[in-house]
């Protein structure tokens, strides 16, 4: 065998192998809807203090499997903020997708912060079904902000 038809071999055994690592990182799988860079478009609702409604956009920017990273935009008035949160997805039943997927997310980080606050570790429950992510939030009990909880829906954003 020549120097080329080595070298040739090389490449093609590297090309198979990365195609292996992004096809073992596929972000969804059996009908799951919550891929990379879908946008969903909704309502974000407080009790405790504040604003009691807030316009949101979630879009996921991540997604490895069970794991994403999206960004959820949150805006009322002049308030407005990015929050950057990490989570997981699961079916709720493995054997059933259609009874839908269990979402939880956690805020790390946050961007475009204007004329608020960011409060960073909150975590988010959800469930998706259909086309629409339901949930609830609520700030830990140690929170320097105090008790503040609320509600969300978010629906599926149709590409513009």
């Amino acid at each position: 065998m020549n120097v080329f038809a080595k070298i040739l071999g090389v490449f093609a055994m590297l090309a198979f192998a990365f195609a292996g690592d992004l096809a073992n990182a596929a972000p969804a799988k059996d009908g799951d809807p919550v891929i990379k860079d879908t946008v969903w478009k909704g309502k974000l609702t407080q009790r405790g203090g504040g604003p009691e409604s807030y316009d949101c956009e979630f879009t996921i920017t991540k997604r490895d499997g069970e794991k994403f990273e999206a960004d959820l935009y949150e805006k009322t008035g002049t308030l407005e903020l990015t929050y950057l949160v990490r989570g997981t997805i699961k079916p709720v039943d493995p054997k059933n997708k259609e009874k839908g997927y269990a979402i939880e997310f956690e805020s790390y980080d946050a961007k475009g912060v204007k004329n608020t606050t960011a409060i960073i570790k909150v975590p988010y429950k959800a469930t998706l079904t259909g086309k629409k992510i339901k949930g609830t939030w609520k700030l830990p009990e140690d929170s320097e902000f105090g008790e503040l909880e609320g509600d969300f829906e978010f629906e599926l954003s149709k590409k513009e």
